[in-house]
């Protein structure tokens, strides 16, 4: 019809919102979802998803989570999927999205540890007096010396600044009168 029309001369000249107006009037909630995810816009994303909620559509709500799944927020998902008492339609989406997280912070963690090693020449325990006498050894990073074989130089320790005024040895609070 006239309208399939129109939705399509607006998604040509990037009138997204106006295209998925026309799409949601006349129900077809898939070409609301292939719009949305073609515009990549999150706040057009989020307003459908709210639609559907509002409206009842709880499975066009599921797969919009997925067709537009790079523009959505899983706190904003789970938020309404929480309000609107439908976890079962967004438990798909938060479980990829907790697989996809997972994978991520385990590949980070994975180039940091390759990245310390590799700018680690060594580390040594140096004893530190914690305060009364008490030492423990602490491992510290040591910066080699040129040809002097594995030896190396501990760098100054740094004392915070949350251990300045008020604070004696150890790190306990001064008392005037004792």
């Amino acid at each position: 019809g006239i309208n399939a029309e129109y939705m399509g001369l607006y998604k040509r000249n990037k009138k997204w919102k106006q295209s998925v107006e026309l799409s949601k009037k006349d129900k077809m909630y898939k070409d609301c979802m292939e719009t949305v995810a073609e515009s990549e816009d999150r706040d057009l994303a989020e307003e459908l998803l709210r639609f559907f909620v509002d409206n009842g559509h709880h499975e066009c709500f599921a797969a919009c989570l997925f067709t537009c799944y790079d523009l959505m927020r899983p706190d904003v998902a789970l938020e309404l999927a929480w309000r609107h008492k439908i976890f079962d339609f967004v438990m798909p989406y938060m479980i990829q999205q907790f697989k996809e997280y997972t994978e991520k912070v385990d590949s980070v963690i994975e180039k940091l540890e390759k990245r310390e090693e590799a700018a680690q020449p060594g580390i040594a325990p140096v004893p530190v007096d914690m305060g009364m006498g008490i030492g423990q050894l602490v491992p510290v990073q040591t910066y080699g010396m040129g040809g002097m074989g594995g030896m190396g130089m501990v760098p100054p320790m740094q004392v915070p600044s949350s251990m300045g005024m008020g604070m004696g040895m150890g790190g306990y609070p001064t008392h005037s009168g004792w």
